[in-house]
């Protein structure tokens, strides 16, 4: 199998993982209800309430995605002297976390959401973000970090995460990976962390850079002002990280985007799991954004769980074929009836134009096969720096790919074997190629396939971004 044994190993690990969490602890209430009619009062949607609910969220959210992945937890949080203190006590006990919330004489920090027909109409914050007593917060820390794995700063910058408790919290760490999700823009608030968790927006609010910077300029500044690494989400296009001074993409992989709430606390528990279980960055990121993509597919503030995650990984590791397992499969598609489309590429340095191609190639037919170049084809073919990203890589991030069905290597020049083969319905090429000048033309016609030329999406080739970082660094 193609996909790494060692990623699901790493998930296997989780259970075993004790994480200590720091951060703005808040309570998410959901008032749902039915809309079916407009205020007499004002020009306002009246919703018919049938259901009050309440969740974790802010840093109590990060413990249950850890919690919901297996890990034992110890959340440090500071809450009110109130009813809704009472109750994120009693969804932690539930949940079986080790609590250390301290009481203060600010009010609960809540997030009511009025929800109709499953639509978010409205949003109500009740919060104070004056700071709190550092003292209190960092004596907690020094009882708890000695049994811990790893930890978590969840910042949301409503009181409790200060740049001293960083500091104090980076010292006691004595080696153990410290992630932060940030919301401080200070200047070296979060220095010498292990890893910070970014969007875009708040990747150049910490940089400083302008709009006229590149990402890659802006995790590069980060990571050598801060002391850190850098993974940056990126909402629909993935993540980006640094990897070998290069920037990297990570598709996003969800297939439908049904309610982004909490996917960012999914992402920073999913990532500090993975690297204290054996995984490095990339590998954690990999895994943070299958994670990721279950919960946004999910309404409301939800978590996933091990047995989700391992599915979604077997499911893409089943995608990627060897050449005798797709003839036989491409056999069993015909005898269904299935129109079977065969595409083929480098795909190194995957991006948007890769996947119009792919998404354009599924549309004529029901399925997507995709022959992949392997490392060494690539080699000959484009040269001895060439690929940028190695072929297990390249084919997890494709299977990844709603529209791809399978994925297949070859390692010849051309894929007139593997064409052979599959015998493939339609044979896709992009570019600006002339059927006269494909070898593989004259193959497909032969057994009754047919071959459509599809024009690659201006702008975006491998090669380009290849000669731009090249030309970055001059």
């Amino acid at each position: 199998m193609l996909m790494e044994e060692h990623l699901k190993k790493v998930i296997k690990m989780f259970p075993k993982k004790n994480i200590l969490v720091i951060g703005d602890v808040m309570l998410d209430k959901y008032i749902s209800g039915v809309v079916s009619r407009i205020s007499p009062e004002a020009p306002v949607p009246v919703v018919n309430v049938n259901k009050e609910s309440y969740v974790l969220g802010g840093a109590g959210n990060v413990v249950s995605n850890l919690r919901s992945l297996g890990a034992k937890v110890t959340l440090i949080g500071a809450v009110g002297k109130d009813r809704e203190a009472s109750i994120i006590k009693k969804l932690l006990k539930k949940q079986g976390v080790k609590n250390n919330l301290i009481e203060t004489n600010k009010p609960t920090i809540v997030k009511t959401r009025i929800v109709g027909q499953n639509q978010q109409m409205l949003r109500i914050d009740y919060e104070n973000c004056e700071s709190l007593e550092n003292d209190k917060v960092i004596k907690i820390v020094k009882q708890k970090i000695k049994n811990c794995d790893g930890i978590v700063i969840s910042d949301y910058s409503k009181g409790l995460i200060t740049r001293s408790i960083v500091k104090s919290i980076v010292s006691l760490a004595k080696g153990k990976v410290v992630v932060a999700d940030p919301k401080h823009f200070e200047e070296d608030f979060y220095k010498n962390v292990s890893i910070i968790t970014p969007n875009e927006k708040e990747a150049f609010a910490l940089s400083k850079l302008g709009k006229e910077s590149t990402l890659k300029e802006v995790a590069m500044k980060l990571e050598s002002e801060l002391n850190c690494k850098v993974l940056i989400t990126r909402d629909v296009k993935g993540m980006s990280l640094l990897k070998n001074k290069e920037l990297i993409d990570i598709p996003t992989i969800a297939k439908k985007v049904y309610d982004v709430t909490g996917a960012g606390d999914t992402v920073i528990a999913a990532l500090v799991l993975s690297i204290t279980s054996g995984a490095s960055l990339e590998e954690a990121a990999i895994i943070a954004n299958h994670s990721a993509g279950i919960v946004v597919g999910k309404p409301g503030t939800e978590t996933t769980s091990i047995k989700e995650l391992l599915s979604v990984f077997e499911k893409e590791d089943s995608k990627i074929k060897t050449s005798s397992q797709i003839q036989i499969i491409s056999k069993r598609l015909k005898n269904q009836s299935k129109r079977i489309v065969f595409t083929n590429g480098c795909f190194d340095i995957l991006h948007v134009g890769h996947v119009k191609l792919l998404e354009k190639a599924k549309k004529h037919g029901d399925i997507l096969i995709l022959g992949l170049n392997t490392d060494a084809s690539i080699k000959r073919l484009k040269g001895p720096s060439r690929p940028i990203i190695k072929e297990k890589e390249r084919a997890e991030m494709l299977a990844a790919l709603e529209c791809v069905d399978n994925v297949v290597f070859f390692d010849e020049s051309n894929p007139i074997n593997l064409i052979k083969k599959v015998q493939p319905n339609v044979h896709i090429k992009g570019g600006d190629y002339e059927t006269k000048d494909m070898p593989e033309k004259k193959v497909v016609e032969n057994y009754g396939g047919e071959v459509i030329l599809i024009p690659l999406v201006k702008g975006f080739s491998t090669t380009d971004i290849i000669n731009k970082i090249k030309n970055e660094k001059q």
